[in-house]
């Protein structure tokens, strides 16, 4: 079953984070799909084409709510998790997570991880990470709360010092 889209609608794609549907367009004949709706993702400076027959799938989800965003926001100044000491262990949960696509997955992987690189020296791989993980998350606080995604980041920075000053 797929999903309707709307042109102007937002939306979470859990891969690439959050966007605006701004078009469709027709396949041509050689395509597998006869329809595409086209998503701006502004975190990545990306333009998705999404198969409109195949909208309905689990990679998709509606923006977070105002509560959610606010939970995730606060979560970012708690108590970080110990993540595995193990490189590949802790590769596979933060790729776990960010797949997850939650903004709570989010705030946990922008948490720990800064928690880790406060401690000790990440990975090229992990610095990385944080960083997709920052950007997709601001972008979905950005498109919920209708600002601008430097603004959004700001938020989480924001947040995420008054841990360090906890």
């Amino acid at each position: 079953m797929s999903l309707q889209l709307a042109i102007g609608q937002n939306i979470v794609h859990r891969r690439y984070g959050a966007g605006t549907v701004v078009g469709v367009r027709e396949g041509s004949k050689d395509e597998e799909h006869q329809r595409y709706y086209i998503v701006d993702i502004p975190s990545k400076d990306l333009k998705l084409h999404l198969p409109a027959d195949s909208t309905g799938d689990a990679l998709l989800r509606e923006l977070a709510s105002a509560d959610k965003i606010r939970r995730a926001l606060k979560m970012l100044a708690e108590t970080p998790a110990d993540l595995p000491s193990d490189y590949r262990k802790r590769r596979a949960l933060v790729s776990e997570l960010m797949t997850d696509g939650t903004v709570k997955s989010l705030a946990r992987i922008i948490r720990d991880l800064c928690a880790r690189q406060r401690e000790r020296s990440m990975s090229t791989l992990e610095a990385t990470m944080l960083t997709d993980a920052k950007r997709q998350l601001a972008g979905e606080v950005a498109l919920a709360e209708g600002i601008e995604l430097t603004q959004a980041m700001q938020r989480i920075e924001t947040a995420l010092c008054n841990v360090e000053a906890s």
